[in-house]
């Protein structure tokens, strides 16, 4: 193919670029203004040593590009105000405060910077000199940390609260000379002590709070336990209690009074309120007279024996009784406690324990034949000098004791008796003598007292009474219409017509004599009749004026007795009824004209 010249020159004309010294030279400029910023970079990184990023503040206070130690001072200087003052606790008693110092209020400063050091920290020295520059322009803030002492808050709350703290009262009762009296109830107060300590942590935990804050913490009434209505109701239940209370056992009856109860009634404390409760302790005193009038004492089983010692018979046992005090206190407590309900006890019966004896008339049967007691007397007298100041009594009834009249046998008193003389323990007495009262001058004067008693034991033994005579006059120690004197000329007699032997028993103390009669049980009953009195014959008095005494002094040689005639009848039967003696005691009474002397 052929070619044109003028083809061939254009193409020669065009230049293809190529690099050269301008491509060399940008390139050694960019390389330049590599090593320069990267050099910048560096110096900036090393001027950020040892100090915060810039652009960082803590709590408000910019504190970048500054050296730990000079934001320490920085914000201590800013910061102070946190830790100083008080927050006062008001309220309607009075009021308290609370200091920061005394709590331990204050910032965290140390915290603080570390945290704001840490910003911007920990990558490589490019991602730190990144975020300095970052940080400048998008500023970091580092949140305000407060910190205080809960613990000594919380001492301090209570310790507050304990000063607030008014106790109520309970209501309470007191014993007067009336009753029972109320003293009432007084209300506490106090504060919430939880909610004042959640309101002093949100008042130290709150930036805002400065010096000067009062928090106003409103006062609670507290409750007594007890209140005053309570204790009334306790009051109003131990008047009911306090009534008169009756006793009773059998046919008798005693009376505890309202104002010994009142004494024995005491209050005892429940869950609100009072109770009345009876001192059971106290109750026991006034049962101990009591005690005496229903105790039976227990009676063991005994030989009987004559005044030789030898057995005739065997008395049998009896138990005996007692008052079980405290069943019986705790039954009294329980009748005045139901009255507090409203209810209206009756008699309380009073708790008895049987005594056991010791011996058992089972134990002495098998020795001697069991016998009962058939009849008996007591009278009764006044120690003087006309019974030989009670010996001529006591002697006759000593040595009678142990007497046994076998069946059919006649008992005659003075043949009983044997000696009466001074040897044998007998005195000078009074006596009637020729129809007067002589003092001091018979042996064994006012021995009648025992031959009279026991006359009546053997008339109510249902015996046949074969001599017996009434005194000159009625002597009222004595049953009406059946004395039975004894003298020089008469004597007082009974014949044991039964079956069996009989045994007197003579007992006697100062001022009393007794006579039994103990023989096998046999069935006889005695009725005797009331006395009947006729020819009643007025006694009358006289007065002697007698220089034989001693002038002014006053000498009773006789006392005014009415005369009278007196019958009494006695009919004794069997077992069967049949009337075994009917007989009518008659007795003569002469009229006495009394004497009074008068010394001149």
């Amino acid at each position: 193919m052929a070619v044109s010249e003028e083809t061939l020159d254009r193409r020669r004309a065009i230049r293809i670029a190529r690099p050269g010294r301008k491509f060399l030279a940008f390139v050694f400029a960019g390389a330049i203004g590599v090593v320069v910023v990267v050099g910048g970079l560096v110096a900036y990184h090393q001027s950020l040593a040892g100090r915060i990023l810039a652009g960082v503040s803590v709590a408000g206070v910019d504190v970048g590009g500054m050296a730990p130690d000079d934001a320490r001072a920085l914000l201590s200087d800013r910061l102070r105000g946190l830790s100083q003052g008080a927050v006062t606790i008001k309220t309607a008693i009075g009021s308290t405060t609370i200091g920061y110092a005394d709590v331990g209020r204050s910032a965290d400063i140390d915290a603080m910077l570390a945290e704001a050091y840490a910003v911007g920290r920990g990558g490589s020295w490019l991602d730190e000199t990144a975020a300095g520059i970052r940080h400048r322009l998008q500023p970091e803030q580092i949140a305000l940390r407060l910190g205080y002492d809960h613990d000594r808050a919380a001492a301090a709350v209570a310790a507050i609260a304990g000063r607030i703290h008014l106790g109520p009262i309970d209501a309470t009762i007191t014993k007067t000379s009336g009753g029972f009296q109320v003293v009432p109830a007084v209300d506490g107060s106090g504060v919430d002590a939880a909610s004042l300590m959640a309101a002093v942590d949100h008042a130290m935990a709150d930036p805002a709070t400065a010096a000067g804050l009062v928090l106003t913490v409103p006062t609670t009434r507290i409750s007594p336990v007890i209140a005053t209505d309570r204790a009334q109701q306790a009051v109003d239940a131990a008047r009911l209690m306090g009534g008169d209370l009756r006793l009773a056992s059998g046919k008798l009856r005693w009376t505890i009074r309202s104002s010994l109860i009142r004494t024995w009634i005491g209050f005892e404390a429940t869950a609100d309120g009072y109770r009345p409760v009876v001192d059971r302790n106290a109750i026991p005193a006034v049962l101990s007279s009591i005690g005496k009038k229903v105790a039976r004492p227990v009676l063991d089983a005994e030989f009987l024996r004559d005044r030789s010692g030898r057995i005739v018979g065997a008395k049998a046992d009896h138990a005996g009784r007692a008052l079980d005090n405290a069943a019986t206190a705790s039954s009294i407590a329980a009748a005045i406690e139901s009255r507090a309900g409203g209810a209206k006890p009756g008699d309380v019966q009073l708790s008895l324990v049987a005594v056991v004896p010791k011996r058992t008339a089972k134990d002495v049967a098998q020795t001697a034949p069991l016998m009962s007691l058939i009849g008996s007397w007591t009278t009764y007298y006044q120690v003087a000098a006309h019974n030989g100041f009670g010996a001529n009594i006591t002697v006759p009834a000593r040595r009678l004791n142990g007497t046994v009249v076998q069946p059919g046998r006649l008992f005659d008193f003075w043949g009983a008796l044997g000696e009466v003389s001074f040897r044998t323990g007998y005195r000078l007495g009074g006596a009637i003598v020729g129809g007067h009262s002589v003092e001091g001058k018979a042996l064994a004067g006012g021995i009648c007292s025992a031959s009279t008693t026991l006359f009546n034991a053997a008339l109510r033994g249902g015996y046949e009474i074969d001599s017996r005579s009434p005194h000159w006059y009625y002597i009222t120690r004595y049953p009406l219409g059946l004395d039975a004197t004894v003298s020089g000329s008469q004597s007082m007699q009974f014949r044991n017509d039964t079956s069996s032997p009989i045994l007197i028993r003579g007992l006697a103390g100062p001022g009393w004599v007794r006579f039994e009669i103990w023989s096998v049980p046999n069935g006889r009953t005695v009725s005797l009749s009331r006395p009947i009195v006729t020819n009643v014959v007025r006694g009358s008095d006289s007065v002697v004026r007698t220089t034989a005494i001693l002038a002014g002094t006053r000498l009773r040689t006789e006392w005014p007795v009415d005369g009278k005639n007196v019958s009494v009848t006695r009919v004794v039967r069997d077992s069967s009824g049949r009337v075994i003696h009917r007989e009518t005691y008659i007795s003569h009474y002469h009229r006495m004209i009394g004497i009074l002397q008068i010394g001149i």
